[in-house]
């Protein structure tokens, strides 16, 4: 097991375990829409970016390894608006010709 903070509150989760699913299932809800479980992380979305409390880092929790001693911010403004930016870039460009679930990710 490997404690870590979220929202400055000390958590456990697995040792390996990526940050998305982890956060997840400690109840916390993450937008998302390029991760699925048992694909590569494509890091695309950027909609499940969370920040490094200690460094103010934006970084995208489904590509993360929990490693211990972390403290992460799962919701601020700057997060949200940054997550905002994220679904307007993908909108901006998506023609929208795909069938759900998407063959293999969305986007």
């Amino acid at each position: 097991m490997i404690r870590f903070k979220v929202n400055h509150k000390e958590v456990e989760v697995a040792r390996g375990a990526y940050l998305l699913p982890a956060l997840q299932a400690l109840g916390y809800d993450i937008p998302h829409l390029c991760y699925y479980e048992g694909l590569e992380h494509y890091t695309s979305c950027m909609l499940c970016l969370v920040k490094d409390a200690r460094t103010g880092a934006l970084i995208p929790s489904c590509s993360l390894r929990v490693e211990p001693e972390m403290d992460i911010i799962t919701d601020d403004e700057e997060i949200f608006e940054a997550r905002k930016t994220g679904l307007e870039l993908l909108l901006s460009d998506h023609v929208g010709d795909c069938e759900a679930p998407c063959t293999k990710a969305c986007p």
